[in-house]
């Protein structure tokens, strides 16, 4: 079947990712040391603010995943919550980058509560529409690739406002909450507008959400995909979390960090028609199998980079960039052909559900470097702002690179077991 969506529908669709890229980019980077540092409430009462902010969107995510889902009018089940999400989101976003001075706690809990749930409130609904607008297999891939090109043009944006414009960390956080709000209400319009409002109509009873999880949970293809998901992810967060001081105490390059991360976002927004190309002539996993391999083997080339190689570090970033982009797309086009697979003839939708678990399991994975090398390198007495000795740079490199080998090569076995999503639906 030929692709019914044009590039400016295709454009449309992904424009409302920027903001939330700019939110998640902006909460990532830039407030934890605002609150922390700025606003005076220190490191460990803001990370252990946040850290329960995850826990609850592990709660959450599949919570508004299954009402979305659930939901019947005139409009469809996601564009009300879209509609309704998106001034919420803008509120809390305002709430939480641009703080009154002398908020405390208090105010933090809230404000970050209500970042938390409308963030996913709009999110989800959003973006599970992604998974079950188009019946056409690579499609589904150019719908994802859209997601991931505006994901970048975000992060990118929250990256340089304070450089571009010289501003303070309160000052350039308010700015960056503006332009984010104006944002939202620009992809909500195009999206409204622009983007085709069919959906699929359901005629089976509602269920229950114990019911819709054991259903989403018996799929072998569904299982296998959140699995290695979770094995890949893994892995970029130790090398995404690791990155800084990688390229600070390895390379000696700290004056450079800003040059990698975004010579890395740039790559996989890039090399995004690569993979899927590579998709339409081959498969799914096999673009993905392929990314997976590349960035293997580029990344067993670390543990001989040292003070100054900042060439190598550049093409260390392009290719794990580029398979950052086929780790974006790949999983999400292939839980499209599963959803499409699965929600057939009035059954019920599942699409949100579907996509709040592999959102929960995405945000467990970046645990992983808390939980796994930062206690090692401590144990090691790694010294973040001082010199160290052979054996604690190895001991980062290692959680830097040579672990997500191994993750990868897991992930690689786990996915021989997958099936061609494809061939779960007609091409």
């Amino acid at each position: 079947m030929e692709a019914s969506f044009t590039l400016w529908q295709l454009i449309c669709f992904g424009v409302l990712t920027t903001p939330l890229a700019m939110a998640s980019f902006a909460f990532v980077v830039f407030i934890p040391t605002f609150y922390a540092v700025d606003m005076g409430l220190g490191l460990g009462l803001v990370g252990g603010v946040f850290v329960a902010g995850r826990l609850f969107d592990v709660v959450t995510d599949p919570l508004i995943g299954y009402l979305s889902d659930e939901t019947r009018t005139r409009w469809g089940p996601r564009r009300p919550w879209i509609v309704l999400g998106a001034p919420a989101f803008s509120v809390s976003i305002w709430l939480l980058l641009a703080p009154p001075e002398g908020a405390g706690l208090i105010y933090l809990l809230i404000a970050s509560g209500m970042y938390f749930l409308f963030y996913t409130a709009l999110d989800v609904p959003y973006s599970s529409i992604g998974l079950e607008i188009s019946p056409h297999v690579h499609e589904r891939s150019l719908l994802a690739s859209s997601k991931a090109v505006f994901q970048v043009i975000g992060a990118l944006t929250v990256a340089v406002i304070p450089l571009v414009f010289a501003l303070p960390t309160p000052a350039a956080l308010g700015l960056i909450a503006q332009i984010m709000i104006v944002l939202c209400f620009v992809g909500l319009a195009s999206f409204l507008i622009f983007v085709p409002g069919g959906y699929r109509p359901v005629t089976a009873p509602r269920i229950t959400m114990p019911a819709s999880l054991k259903m989403i949970l018996a799929s072998p293809a569904y299982r296998n995909l959140v699995l290695t998901f979770l094995i890949i992810q893994s892995a970029n967060a130790l090398s995404a979390g690791l990155a800084v001081l990688f390229i600070t105490h390895v390379i000696g390059a700290p004056e450079l960090v800003g040059a990698f991360v975004g010579l890395t976002l740039l790559s996989s927004a890039l090399f995004l028609p690569v993979w899927v190309m590579i998709s339409k002539r081959f498969s799914k996993i096999a673009a993905w199998r392929a990314a997976i391999i590349t960035c293997c083997i580029i990344l067993s080339i670390t543990p001989f980079l040292g003070h100054g190689d900042v060439v190598g570090m550049a093409v260390l970033s392009v290719v794990i960039g580029a398979a950052f982009g086929a780790d974006a797309i790949m999983p999400t086009s292939m839980l499209a052909d599963i959803v499409y697979a699965e929600e057939k003839d009035g059954k019920n939708r599942l699409a949100g559900l579907y996509l709040a678990v592999k959102n929960a399991v995405s945000k467990l994975a970046f645990i992983v470097p808390m939980g796994l090398a930062f206690p090692v390198l401590d144990l090691v007495d790694f010294n973040e702002t001082g010199s160290n000795s052979e054996t604690q740079l190895f001991t980062l490199t290692f959680f830097y690179a040579l672990m997500p080998i191994i993750f990868r090569f897991i992930a690689l076995v786990v996915l021989r077991r997958a099936p061609q999503t494809q061939e779960l639906v007609s091409t």
